[in-house]
């Protein structure tokens, strides 16, 4: 089946729903397999170096730790914006295929808080400070599902 929409100006999409259909299967592949893997933000969490592990009582232990911490906490917040984005991704394949009307209004939703927490990431680092861990209350879970 292909289909066709006009979004304005006299342009269409050319799409075959089979394919968006595989593609959103994909992604939701992906977001499962991220959630399960060393990469994914809770498991980045959970992989902690407590200070004493660089030494104690002189600054340049102190000043690892600190850094240690900062990347640290960098890789858990891309690793999170990554799988936000595979989440989006796929909702935008549905929105394609169904038309946005047609999709339910809690993915509509899903789908703009993604793309406002990471316009708001990336305003922060081109600002040059520590992005806020805005998350929406159901970052971590979408239609149930845990894909951190």
């Amino acid at each position: 089946m292909t289909g066709e929409r006009d979004f304005g100006g006299g342009k269409s999409l050319n799409y075959q729903a089979e394919t968006l259909t595989a593609f959103k299967g994909r992604i939701d592949e992906l977001l499962g397999e991220l959630g399960k893997s060393p990469a994914s933000h809770k498991q980045i969490g959970e992989q902690t170096v407590t200070p004493d592990a660089y030494g104690t009582g002189f600054s340049a232990a102190e000043d690892l730790s600190a850094l240690y911490e900062k990347v640290h906490t960098r890789l858990e917040t891309l690793s999170r914006l990554f799988g936000e984005q595979l989440e989006a991704l796929g909702i935008a394949t549905e929105i394609v295929d169904k038309g946005y009307g047609s999709v339910e209004e809690e993915r509509r939703q899903r789908f703009q808080a993604i793309q406002t927490q990471v316009d708001e990431h990336w305003s922060a680092s081109r600002q040059g400070r520590e992005s806020q861990d805005v998350r929406s209350k159901d970052s971590d879970e979408s239609d149930g599902k845990d894909f951190s």
